[in-house]
């Protein structure tokens, strides 16, 4: 009994220490289905869990990233009208689809007396009590959450290795010597390295506080420009061809979606129950999210219209300094915040797969060489594909179509089913409409840029 108590005692201490974003971190590892952060293992206590407001904010902090750079050219690909409308309507959409999933993660860990259920094991569970000819793809199913959540986060970090080296050539063009930009994502592997290297979750902090001030800085820059001289807004198109619009797709969802820490959020709440529902902490943070993402990526396709970039950065003017402080500070910020998306990447890899299978005296070196190769095979997949457009169009249509909508979809369909669909079977309506959403959208944003990034970057090229 003293030896509870002592136990106890210093899971208390342990939660005290921890800030909010210590605590949020953990849980998105949680979410995942990954023990990463044993810092956040111990059960949170009422008082060290999050407030409505600090749910809010960390909702918001979320939702604005690199996605956002990309909204004005997801706006010329699809047209002002019809990027303002479904902006909104996708965004909706995916939002409704995760409360869904949301609603069936709480009722499957209540069902199972498993408060912390991940998002891998909510699928099995559900599977497996779906209709009987599906369920033995339970367990594949489960593999696919972990190679899904793996492959996002990693084509995140590749994104990324794109964005610093870009960023980095258009300072080096102007201060120092022009080099092409695949030399600078080979020059900023071993830093890239070196931050990946670190293991615990408290270390991590700093650069996750860093990388948001800076994010907000500078957007706040950008804006000062968008406003700047608008031109004649008849020139701009208000559809464009729909062929385009699959790009336009991948990028919304790129912009909006962040299933493990929308997951990790409502866990970490003081009071969970107003996480969810009509006015919900989640609805209101991501009502400004969207609306912020639709203005921005209208304003910036009306401020510079067909010559929009893959990243509204390039268009900002080239000799000025604020342009280059808003250059450097997204470069720094994204470079901060590599570490903690390679994050759940390595961790599923390791703990789930390689490290029960390993033994004890080799699991440190083995582990470092895994960080280290994942590094790696980023920085060559931005050489092979150096579009930061087209990166982040794919990694939005093929994972985020299916964790944000296919997958949800899925585990409404099984869960329902033993409970019924309701009248007219309007709940299994419900599922196929979101795996159909998922299944044509992330199909066809996948061939288009797959295609487009091929054509462009050739593995092989004919002479």
């Amino acid at each position: 009994m003293e030896r509870k108590k002592r136990k106890l005692a210093s899971h208390r201490r342990l939660d005290q220490e921890l800030s909010f974003h210590q605590r949020l971190l953990g849980g998105v590892q949680k979410s995942f289905g990954s023990p990463l952060a044993l810092q956040a293992d111990s059960p949170l206590e009422k008082d060290n869990a999050m407030s409505d407001l600090e749910t809010f904010i960390n909702v918001l902090k979320c939702g604005f990233g690199t996605g956002c750079l990309a909204m004005p050219r997801a706006f010329m690909y699809s047209g002002w009208l019809v990027g303002l409308v479904s902006t909104f309507v996708l965004s909706s959409f995916v939002l409704y689809a995760m409360h869904i999933l949301l609603r069936h993660i709480s009722s499957m860990g209540s069902r199972y007396n498993n408060p912390t259920i991940s998002y891998r094991k909510t699928v099995e569970l559900a599977i497996s009590n779906g209709p009987p000819k599906i369920r033995f793809l339970s367990r594949p199913f489960g593999y696919l959450v972990d190679v899904l959540l793996c492959a996002y986060h990693f084509g995140v970090d590749c994104v990324y290795v794109v964005f610093i080296a870009k960023s980095l050539k258009h300072l080096g063009d102007l201060y120092l010597w022009t080099l092409d930009e695949r030399l600078y994502m080979v020059l900023i592997a071993l830093p890239l390295i070196l931050t990946f290297l670190i293991r615990d979750l408290k270390s991590l902090v700093p650069f996750a506080l860093t990388s948001n001030i800076l994010l907000f800085l500078g957007f706040f820059i950008i804006l000062s420009y968008l406003f700047r001289g608008l031109p004649k807004f008849e020139k701009l198109h208000a559809i464009q061809p729909l062929t385009n619009f699959p790009l336009f797709f991948g990028t919304v969802l790129f912009a909006i979606e962040s299933v493990g820490v929308i997951l990790a959020l409502g866990r970490s709440m003081r009071t969970p129950e107003d996480f969810l529902g009509p006015c919900g902490v989640l609805n209101r943070g991501m009502i400004v999210v969207v609306t912020f993402y639709a203005l921005f990526g209208f304003f910036g396709y009306w401020r510079y219209g067909q010559e929009t970039s893959n990243s509204v950065l390039q268009n900002l003017p080239e000799n000025e300094i604020l342009p280059q402080l808003a250059t450097g500070i997204f470069a720094l910020a994204i470079f901060f915040s590599y570490a903690l998306q390679g994050y759940v990447t390595v961790d599923i890899i390791w703990r789930n797969y390689l490290e029960p299978a390993l033994e004890d005296g080799s699991s440190r070196a083995v582990e470092f060489l895994v960080r280290i190769a994942l590094v790696i095979a980023s920085v060559l997949v931005a050489i092979q594909y150096p579009d930061f457009g087209l990166l982040l169009s794919f990694v939005g249509s093929f994972c985020l179509a299916q964790l944000g909508l296919i997958l949800p979809g899925v585990v409404d369909l099984c869960v329902r089913y033993e409970e019924g669909y309701g009248p007219g079977r309007i709940l299994l309506f419900r599922s196929v409409i979101f795996i159909f959403m998922g299944l044509a959208g992330g199909v066809a944003g996948t061939v288009v840029s797959l295609t487009t990034l091929h054509a462009r970057y050739p593995v092989i090229k004919r002479s």
